[in-house]
């Protein structure tokens, strides 16, 4: 009995991440459309949407933009309860033809211009990288520090919510897209925060 419970947990929330999916990559299409269809008068026009509504968790997700752990034993706990998707992203950087490299700036492995499975992957939903656990993939040849700083928010999530981030950000996918994704609000929150607080010069 429980064992059919935790597989329709797993079909389910698999499930989940397809409508995600799909809902990311209709964004994509509407987006692209609406670039190549301008409205008369305006520069380009973006596809008009009503943001779902956000619940109280929705909206403290949205807000959510973690603090990379500062002491050792902190660190030692991130990466330890993030190991799971750190090795699955790792394998699939390797797959991918990608050179993972640590960046101790960021607290995690970047592998930038990922090819194959992976790229297209990221290409089919219209995105540029993509975080698993400790690791970032790019497709980009040299990500910019605003994309490496949006990633860097989802491996701080990471760290937080270790293998349980898989299936919390299928099942907000299915529920919100990709554009008001609360996680993905946070994450573009704290990469705006992070080059604003960089320092210049």
């Amino acid at each position: 009995m429980i064992r059919r419970l935790l597989w329709a947990a797993v079909l389910a929330t698999l499930g989940a991440g397809v409508v995600g999916a799909l809902r990311q990559r209709r964004e994509v299409v509407l987006a692209t459309r609406a670039r190549s269809r301008p409205v008369a008068g305006t520069a380009t026009a973006a596809p008009a949407t009503t943001p779902p509504r956000q619940g109280p968790l929705g909206r403290r997700l949205a807000g959510w933009v973690p603090a990379q752990p500062r002491t050792r034993a902190g660190q030692l706990a991130a990466l330890a309860w993030a190991s799971p998707l750190t090795a699955v992203g790792l394998l699939v950087a390797v797959v991918s033809g990608g050179r993972p490299r640590w960046r101790d700036d960021l607290g995690c492995f970047v592998t930038e211009q990922v090819q194959g499975a992976s790229a297209f992957a990221l290409r089919l939903v219209g995105a540029e990288a993509n975080a698993i656990g400790h690791v970032v993939l790019s497709r980009q040849a040299t990500a910019s520090p605003a994309l490496l700083a949006h990633e860097a928010v989802h491996v701080r999530q990471a760290e937080r919510l270790g293998p349980l981030l898989f299936p919390v950000y299928l099942w907000l996918s299915a529920r919100y897209g990709y554009r008001h994704h609360p996680m993905e609000q946070a994450a573009r929150r704290g990469a705006r925060q992070a080059i604003d607080d960089a320092p210049t010069g």
